[in-house]
């Protein structure tokens, strides 16, 4: 494989971290980002946000000074009941970009409006609900070209119940929020 056609890799994990906002582009005072590496357990994170809120997560350091997405997206998402049980209809993720200078948000790949018929149970006994992990994949074989004023973004899209949530939990055990893109240095 010659050198131009190596990819690399950056895995991101989504989390909600309560004391650090970002302030880039038309994100502000933002908490939802993307991180390489989960950070220690005891920091102030928040574990869920509702499935029909705007779910958006930055990843608010550079790559390169110019760098382009191409290859095939993979991930998942974790949705799950909370307080009684929920019905979840449909999903989409997608993958975009967001500059500093022009406050312009683009969206770049997606996975397009995926049907689901899934009912997430509620156990009023224990308080816990049923989790549901989707995972998906995403063609971005049409190279999209980011420069130092952008930044790269994750949003999650739910049609569910109001008592469905998403999860982005500090916690390398379940993976809730995790996206795999590839990237042509």
């Amino acid at each position: 494989m010659a050198s131009d056609d190596m990819r690399y890799h950056l895995e991101l994990y989504g989390i909600h971290y309560n004391d650090w906002e970002i302030d880039f582009g038309t994100f502000a005072d933002h908490h939802k980002i993307l991180v390489e590496k989960y950070i220690n357990d005891a920091t102030s994170t928040t574990e869920t946000s509702e499935a029909s809120d705007t779910n958006k997560f930055i990843y608010p350091f550079h790559v390169k000074k110019i760098y382009f997405i191409e290859g095939i997206i993979e991930g998942q998402i974790t949705v799950a009941s909370s307080t009684t049980t929920s019905t979840v209809t449909s999903y989409r993720v997608s993958v975009g970009k967001v500059n500093d200078n022009t406050d312009i948000e683009s969206e770049l790949f997606s996975t397009g409006w995926v049907t689901v018929a899934d009912s997430l149970a509620w156990d009023s006994t224990y308080s816990i609900g049923t989790e549901m992990v989707y995972a998906f994949w995403i063609d971005a074989w049409e190279k999209e070209e980011l420069d130092e004023f952008d930044r790269i973004y994750v949003n999650v899209e739910i049609n569910a119940d109001d008592n469905a949530v998403i999860w982005h939990s500090n916690d390398s055990t379940y993976n809730d929020i995790f996206i795999d893109i590839p990237l042509r240095l």
